[in-house]
């Protein structure tokens, strides 16, 4: 059911979207060429509405491209305005970008000749243009959006096409299934109460301020007429497949939906799917939403952001790499193999930051703060993260990512993974040089529960916007590590 009311709404946004950019665009030409504003070479004249346009499809087909491989349709609908305009704006960006590189081909190709199609010839929007329509199209479809969440909001507030929803378990599956009903209220869902064999009528379950409990499973068909039900869940572990059975026994007596949880979805971690094999339901645990095209643009985005990373900061890479070598004994790059994607093992490339053989006696040991094995110009690079750099190799060969889980020593996840049963799913996505755990302040040293449970959720939730702002917090406040003093011996 949320399924489907996630589809309606998406529809709603692709289609308030695709407004949003024929107003701005038709606006714009209005504006640029009639307002006066800004003077029209007299030369050139105003150019005809019909050749600009022709161009209108490709900026509607590529605005919608790119908001598809953010995220911003299948993603959490639930988002903050400051996400969804950071979302916008980054779009708008790109959407330039590759519009005019478009036009560009298209014309090296014509031999510099004007193209035309219909009679008319493609104009190439002017900066100008692009200016006016970009802060147009920005807040235009940030208003439009804004007006779908206000609309749903009334509607929700009003009373109108709300589900009445009853949970049949109170259990920890029970109160999860209702506080996720919870975050989708605006699409209608209304969680009336919960029935329970172990818990007392009107006993209230701490799910939005309190949600009661209407009695226990065998009252279901009395809360259905009295609540008017539309939606049961039924969140009952397998022990009590005999209550599983009655509960929908007597829902086949009323005409509402059932939708049953098996404790199966408790195991979950990451994402899962029903496949169909022949006929058979398969269901699929622990899948990620970074598959297929999406990888694709992902690997693009790495190759060529740590290309351009490599070329820019090679002048400092030989600066620091003349710095450690005349500071401390060693070589300059310190290589370690750490574990990656599926589990592979790969070398990991660092500035040499401790003495040379440093843990000759120790064996592998976690770095901690106050380490007396690392070096003063070792302490400076890690202080602001520059020893990481030389990863953008690692990047650019493919290893890693620019973004993702932080890779660890095969020996500490072999340790890892003997506490925690789960901890192997974060291999599923390739290791970042900065993550989300990073940017929330978790690094060496913190608690590995709380720096898995970030790693889950950037791969849980991955989008190219997350991947943009998990950059954007790296530079702004990821790369010093606080817990380091440039003074201390």
């Amino acid at each position: 059911m949320i399924s489907r009311h996630r589809v309606r709404l998406v529809g709603l946004f692709v289609a308030s979207d695709i407004a949003a950019i024929i107003v701005s665009y038709i606006w714009t030409y209005l504006f640029r060429f009639y307002s006066y504003i800004i003077p029209v070479d007299p030369a050139k004249g105003v150019p005809a509405i019909g050749s600009y346009l022709l161009v209108l499809p490709l900026f509607v087909v590529v605005h919608l491209s790119i908001f598809y491989f953010q995220g911003f349709y299948k993603s959490r609908l639930k988002r903050t305005k400051l996400d969804d305009f950071f979302s916008i704006v980054l779009n708008v960006l790109i959407t330039f970008v590759v519009v005019v590189s478009l036009l560009g081909i298209v014309k090296l190709y014509s031999s510099g000749r004007p193209v035309a199609a219909f009679g008319l010839a493609v104009v190439e929007p002017s900066r100008y243009y692009l200016l006016a329509y970009g802060i147009g199209v920005v807040f235009m479809i940030a208003f439009l959006r804004n007006q779908i969440y206000f609309l749903m909001k009334r509607r929700y507030t009003r009373g109108l096409n709300l589900q009445n929803v009853v949970v049949v378990g109170a259990g920890e599956m029970g109160v999860a299934v209702a506080q996720k009903l919870y975050q989708y209220k605006d699409l209608g869902f209304v969680v009336k109460g919960f029935l329970d064999n172990e818990r007392v009528a009107g006993d209230s379950i701490p799910v939005d301020g309190g949600v009661p409990v209407l009695g226990r499973i065998e009252d279901l068909a009395r809360v259905i007429e009295d609540y008017n039900i539309q939606e049961i869940y039924v969140a009952l572990d397998l022990t009590n497949y005999a209550k599983i059975i009655e509960t929908i026994q007597i829902v086949n007596k009323y005409p509402v939906n059932v939708r049953l949880i098996p404790d199966l979805f408790q195991l979950l971690t990451l994402k899962s799917s029903i496949q169909d094999l022949d006929g058979f339901p398969v269901i699929s645990i622990d899948e990620v939403p970074l598959r297929g095209a999406k990888r694709v643009f992902k690997r693009v985005f790495d190759v060529i952001f740590s290309g351009l990373g490599l070329l820019v900061l090679a002048p400092f890479f030989l600066l620091f790499a003349v710095v450690i070598k005349l500071t401390s004994r060693g070589p300059v790059f310190y290589h370690q193999e750490r574990v990656g994607m599926d589990g592979k093992r790969f070398v990991i490339h660092k500035f040499r930051t401790m003495v040379s053989d440093a843990e000759q006696a120790t064996g592998p040991v976690m770095c901690r703060p106050g380490d007396p094995r690392v070096t003063k110009i070792g302490r400076f690079l890690r202080r602001f993260s520059i020893d990481e750099l030389p990863q953008l190799g690692n990047v650019f060969t493919g290893a890693m990512s620019v973004v993702g889980p932080r890779p660890e020593r095969p020996e500490f996840v072999k340790e890892f993974t003997e506490k925690i049963p789960k901890y192997m799913l974060r291999h599923k996505m390739k290791s970042g040089i900065t993550g989300w755990a990073q940017v929330h302040g978790l690094r060496q040293g913190t608690s590995i529960e709380k720096r898995l449970e970030h790693d889950f959720y950037y791969i849980q939730n991955w989008s190219f916007t997350l991947d943009l702002k998990i950059l954007w917090l790296t530079f702004r406040k990821g790369f010093i590590d606080r817990s380091i003093t440039l003074g201390e011996e």
